[in-house]
């Protein structure tokens, strides 16, 4: 297994990009209840089948740029879309910068699940955030992993989490930036 300050050789790559997970769903689902996304200029990290872009598109978002590691599933999301001229598709890795960002709203959902890649996760967010911009992750775990705080505030981000439903929403914010704007 490679280490976490190298990529995996696609060959290594899991099939995680090929079904929509759980807390993604869930997120997708409440999306307009959480924050409000017409007009915004976002990104889905990590987006596998994208059902979180979709859904941000659906709610009137301006843009959306689909961010994943693996090629197969951006080039899914390319047939599914089509010619949806405010989708864009990006291969990614975690820990480089976020393309087409700065973002004022990165989404995400059950990204959070690879315990050596939390620091190059938490990087790729805070490097992709705008000043005023804010994070939102769906996990469908009650407790995360409890070094997750300190983790995001060493990639300088504030971390705060809410139990909703039947997922935990996390939020993210360049350190300093004013309170979080999502919904309750």
């Amino acid at each position: 297994m490679p280490t976490p300050s190298t990529p995996e050789p696609a060959s290594a790559r899991d099939a995680t990009g090929r079904y929509p997970w759980p807390a993604g769903v869930r997120l997708a689902r409440d999306l307009g209840a959480v924050i409000a996304c017409q007009d915004q200029e976002l990104c889905d990290l990590g987006c596998g089948t994208g059902v979180v872009g979709r859904a941000a598109l659906q709610a009137g978002a301006r843009r959306v740029a689909f961010l994943d590691g693996a090629d197969d599933a951006l080039a899914g999301l390319r047939e599914l879309l089509g010619s949806e001229p405010r989708a864009s598709f990006h291969l990614h890795q975690w820990g480089e910068v976020p393309p087409g960002g700065p973002y004022r709203l990165i989404l995400g959902g059950d990204i959070l699940y690879r315990e050596a890649f939390f620091p190059q996760l938490l990087a790729s967010i805070a490097l992709g955030l705008a000043a005023d911009g804010q994070c939102l992750l769906a996990d469908p775990r009650t407790r995360l992993e409890e070094e997750l705080p300190g983790l995001a505030q060493a990639a300088g981000l504030t971390w705060s989490s809410v139990r909703r439903s039947d997922f935990t929403l996390v939020s993210l914010r360049p350190a300093g930036a004013a309170p979080a704007v999502a919904r309750d």
